[in-house]
């Protein structure tokens, strides 16, 4: 690239990013449409579920462990069972931990990212320790939300290489942080270039090989973030093109800044995400439902005795989630083979499906070793982008196959909320029975009467 191209490129950077400055701090809570506040409201919900369904897994209660024994705050929950309470910064690492271990958070797949993961956690915990309002929550989960979208989709070369927890935490952690705290147009583009430059460029291989540290990227972005916000105070900021420095010098991404700005205030990203159905990688999603469409008609072949051999076509990006033998959970997560086993031996909705007891279930061993990858010709683009073939060969020399062209719960099949509000209440029954009616309600709430005031503190009190 010549001088001229990249000093262009670099003063577009930062002129996009001025612009979604000024537009985040801006946006007031009435002019979020209500169609988007109760996606905003559902997506909360599922996430903070997602949260509490993790927090029995070992290595998140020993962690949540050490902070509760240290704290000596009570100002933000802890997302477990009873809702234990520590400092704001403890919660926000606590519950950035679990948000994506057991792979049931929300996600936006035109380019991916986590921006609720990445965001919510800080959120949450700052509303709650600032004693402020369900509205200035909400407005900074939105603004985070389409933040975090907007540089994902001006930076999505980042992928395969690197993870999006990663390459995208501080920033949406920091503008989530700044949008609560209202910060004005300058001190918000501060707080965002300080954050771009201390971002994580975790490998998206790490995952696939099971390393858990990838659960922890999430976390590490709510401190990153807060600390970003806590130096534009200070004066102290990056560059206003550093975001180019970072992902297209740093990461080799090639630079879409207009992305950054376009469609503020009328593409609301934020309702074009996706829920998951499977805690798996949503790579897996179309696989397994492939697969029950299968059993649905061949039920004898649950358990898989019958099978000799599966023959799974993906996506080129799919081929990469081919790990037959996973070391650890989030492996299994990251492996289509398991998917497709633990389908077949468990069904796609047990629970049990990538927690501990599959890693030594030596039935979903013993079908992952029959899965065969094969990369698909003539894949859609986005949301058509992640689909899935199976192919079920029996020992007999029968075989059976069927597609899915998009999962239920992507953003060409989306979830009715009603559906959403079922796996709200499945997983968080056991740890705080209360979080779907306090959805339902927020919900309703938001059509009937927006602007009465409700603490967010109130409100996550009455889950418990």
């Amino acid at each position: 690239m010549n001088t001229v191209n990249q000093t262009e490129l670099k003063n577009s950077v930062a002129d996009h990013l001025l612009k979604l400055s000024e537009w985040a701090t801006r946006l007031r809570f009435e002019d979020i449409p209500t169609h988007v506040l109760q996606n905003a409201v559902l997506i909360l919900g599922d996430n903070i579920a997602a949260t509490l369904s993790a927090s029995d897994e070992p290595e998140v209660q020993t962690y949540h462990d050490q902070l509760l024994h240290k704290s000596s705050s009570s100002s933000a929950t802890v997302f477990r069972k009873n809702g234990p309470k520590t400092s704001m910064m403890d919660a926000a690492l606590a519950n950035g931990l679990a948000i994506t271990w057991n792979e049931l958070d929300d996600g936006y797949t035109r380019t991916a990212v986590h921006p609720g993961a990445l965001s919510q956690p800080l959120i949450l915990a700052a509303a709650q320790a600032n004693d402020l309002s369900i509205q200035e929550m909400l407005r900074a989960v939105v603004v985070a939300y389409e933040i975090g979208t907007r540089f994902a989709r001006s930076w999505p070369e980042t992928l395969p290489r690197l993870h999006p927890h990663g390459v995208f935490n501080a920033v949406c952690s920091a503008a989530g942080y700044a949008s609560l705290m209202r910060f004005d147009q300058t001190l918000f583009m501060n707080a965002l270039t300080g954050a771009c430059t201390m971002v994580s460029p975790g490998p998206y291989s790490h995952p696939i090989q099971g390393a858990l540290i990838r659960n922890a990227w999430p976390a590490a972005g709510a401190w990153l973030g807060h600390f970003a916000c806590e130096m534009a105070q200070a004066n102290i900021f990056g560059t206003p093109s550093g975001a180019y420095d970072v992902y297209q010098m740093g990461f080799g991404a090639t630079s879409k800044p207009e992305h950054l700005s376009m469609d503020l205030g009328s593409d609301w990203t934020i309702t074009a995400g996706y829920h998951k159905l499977y805690g798996s990688c949503h790579h897996a999603h179309a696989s397994m439902e492939a697969i029950e469409k299968i059993l649905d008609q061949h039920p004898n072949l649950r358990g898989g005795e019958p099978i000799s051999s599966i023959v799974i076509e993906v996506s080129k990006m799919g081929m990469n989630f081919n790990n037959a033998n996973p070391s650890t959970t989030l492996a299994a997560k990251f492996s289509i083979p398991h998917a497709a086993a633990a389908t077949i031996i468990n069904g796609a909705h047990a629970t049990e499906n990538f927690l501990h007891q599959s890693m030594s279930n030596t039935h979903i061993a013993k079908i992952r070793n029959k899965v065969v990858m094969q990369e698909m010709k003539d894949v859609r683009p986005w949301p058509y982008d992640r689909p899935a073939k199976v192919t079920i060969q029996l020992n007999n020399g029968q075989q059976f196959s069927e597609s899915c062209e998009a999962a239920l719960g992507s953003s060409a099949r989306p979830l009715e909320a009603h559906t959403v509000l079922e796996k709200i209440q499945t997983l968080a029954m056991q740890y705080a029975p209360h979080l779907q009616d306090a959805v339902v309600s927020l919900r309703e709430q938001i059509v009937s009467n927006p602007s009465s005031p409700i603490k967010t503190n109130a409100w996550i009190n009455s889950f418990f």
